[in-house]
């Protein structure tokens, strides 16, 4: 049976309502403490990339073949590079007018070591090669721009690039004279591929190529240079300068230039062959 309800005890309050305001303001915390969680919980945006404003390249290039882009270089050879019949040892041709009036006699294709020979003849440093090579490049790139396709520009500069990158790394580590060669069998292998519109084959190295031609060729370490090989086996000069200055002997006093004595630097005047009591000019020892 339920106790009697003691009309003395005062009855519990009644809750305060919520008024717009109160509940606009929780609303707000609540928001704010969403958008917290999910700034932790999100990546950050991705930078905007700013659209590219060029100068008047557009102007300056655009619409104009080939040979007027390349003025000092000859049509023919112009089409040879974009036809992809212009072969590695003809890129001295576009640097030198003289040898762009030369034609090319291709050496017998069972003949490579004659290739090879004309390949170092050709290309005797590095920087021989670079530049013509980048030359080259740019004519390929001028090509590729005018099918009015960026990104099939990019991927063929870019593919254009690693190999310059890749042939500086070799040129860095291997003998030149088996790097040359590598090139000149990469850029040949190259030329069928483009002919087939496969540019992407100049970013990748040719192991094959590189273990047949350039790895059995690597350089010296420097401490094995020729140079360090006969500086270390030389016998080492005696240095008077690390003797004290009283027991050094006195140069100029051989050669006739210290007159007085006893020796104003304090050093002795003995002859420099013997240690005798005479300028080395009068040494009887002296041959």
């Amino acid at each position: 049976m339920a106790d009697p309800v003691n009309p003395s005890t005062p009855a519990a309050p009644a809750p305060a309502s919520l008024t717009p305001e109160l509940m606009a303001t929780f609303a707000a915390f609540a928001a704010m403490f969403a958008q917290q969680q999910n700034q932790h919980a999100l990546p950050p945006p991705p930078p905007v990339v700013p659209p590219f404003t060029g100068s008047d390249a557009t102007t300056e290039f655009g619409g104009k073949s080939l040979p007027a882009l390349f003025p000092s270089i000859d049509s023919k050879i112009i089409l040879d590079i974009v036809s992809h019949s212009f072969m590695p040892l003809d890129l001295p041709r576009l640097l030198s007018p003289l040898a762009a009036r030369q034609d090319y006699i291709a050496p017998p294709s069972s003949a490579p070591s004659t290739e090879h020979a004309l390949a170092l003849k050709h290309f005797p440093s590095f920087n021989a090669l670079l530049r013509p090579l980048l030359k080259y490049f740019e004519v390929l790139g001028a090509f590729a721009a005018s099918s009015g396709k960026p990104w099939e520009v990019f991927a063929i500069t870019r593919s254009l690039s690693d190999y310059v990158s890749h042939l500086t790394e070799l040129h860095q580590q291997y003998k030149w004279s088996a790097v040359v060669i590598y090139h000149v069998e990469f850029h040949t292998i190259r030329l069928w591929d483009m002919k087939s519109g496969i540019y992407s084959g100049w970013a990748r190295p040719d192991h094959n190529l590189l273990s047949r031609i350039v790895y059995m060729h690597p350089l010296p370490p420097p401490s094995s240079s020729p140079h360090s090989a006969a500086k270390a086996s030389s016998p080492k000069t005696k240095k008077t300068s690390s003797l004290p200055v009283e027991q050094q002997v006195c140069y100029d006093w051989n050669n006739g230039i210290c007159k007085s004595s006893p020796c104003p630097s304090k050093r002795r005047h003995v002859c420099r062959s013997c240690e005798g009591d005479h300028a080395s000019t009068a040494c009887p020892k002296k041959t």
